[in-house]
């Protein structure tokens, strides 16, 4: 039986994918009313199996960039309708990059490379897991040893900054960024950040972990799981759920993430047009 063609339309009111049942929880945690500049959905057999939107510039990117969720196999030809109504992207236009399931990483790049666009070559883009959860996870051990950092305390700060320059020298949330709210973290009697974990909150009511860093003379000692732990446990006395993302080659985080009861539901591959860095994630 031969596979019911897709069908590629472009989305009216880009803003009702916020609630996409098929895409949650990710699209309801990551978009907001307002910041769609386009939608594109792709349907099989009479229902919507993959999206394709165009996010707005925001505190991470300068650009729009495009996003597929669903059906892997619909990513080509969501990108290619997406491409169609923004021309500009081979001289560095409109679009920056996009993000799209893992496992349609080979097809699209070869896709692109037909069209002269360079995108996921030599150090551009990354494979990335994006996680949440709804769960408070069962304290540890050293819970106890957990407590809230003020990062707006200039002292604070600099031993927060001096962690991750060491531990997550890729980090994308300091305690400069105003999308990091709050900090937890594992002192020690020195004053010496040893573990910490930022919640940001690009959008209410939607908290996401970043910088979650350890330093190298202290892991494996438990420390991440601890901080990670607590601070999820603190947000979900607050929120209904707590997300975070994470480089698919950092099998150390998979495990700690993995313990706490975290899900990993979207394995994506990032990658910026042209000579997008790739880190920009």
């Amino acid at each position: 039986m031969s596979t019911p063609e897709l069908d590629i339309r472009t989305v009216e009111d880009p803003d009702s994918l916020v609630a996409w049942p098929a895409g949650q929880p990710y699209l309801s945690c990551e978009l907001a009313a307002g910041e769609l500049l386009s939608a594109y959905s792709a349907t099989q057999a009479g229902q919507i199996v993959a999206v394709c939107f165009v996010k707005d510039s925001s505190n991470m990117r300068d650009q729009p960039w495009a996003t597929v969720v669903g059906q892997p196999s619909a990513s080509v030809a969501l990108i290619s309708a997406c491409l169609a109504d923004h021309p500009s992207v081979p001289d560095g236009g409109q679009l920056s990059g996009c993000t799209i399931p893992r496992a349609a990483y080979e097809s699209l790049r070869a896709f692109l490379d037909l069209r002269g666009i360079s995108w996921a070559h030599e150090d551009q883009g990354a494979p990335w897991d994006w996680w949440w959860t709804d769960t408070a996870p069962t304290p540890t051990p050293l819970f106890d040893k957990v407590q809230w950092l003020d990062g707006r305390e200039q002292g604070v700060a600099s031993k927060i900054k001096e962690l991750l320059n060491l531990a997550s020298p890729t980090h994308w949330a300091g305690p400069e960024n105003p999308v990091a709210t709050r900090w937890a973290g594992i002192v020690d009697s020195s004053g010496a950040v040893l573990c910490c974990a930022a919640q940001t909150m690009r959008l209410p009511g939607k908290p996401h972990l970043a910088s979650v860093a350890t330093h190298p003379d202290h892991r494996g000692e438990g420390l991440a799981v601890a901080v990670t732990g607590w601070i999820t446990q603190q947000l979900l006395q607050e929120f209904p759920i707590v997300t975070l993302g994470m480089h698919a080659d950092n099998d150390s985080a998979r495990k700690v993430y993995e313990k706490l009861g975290y899900r990993c539901d979207y394995s994506w591959f990032s990658s910026g047009f042209a000579s997008m860095p790739a880190s920009n994630l």
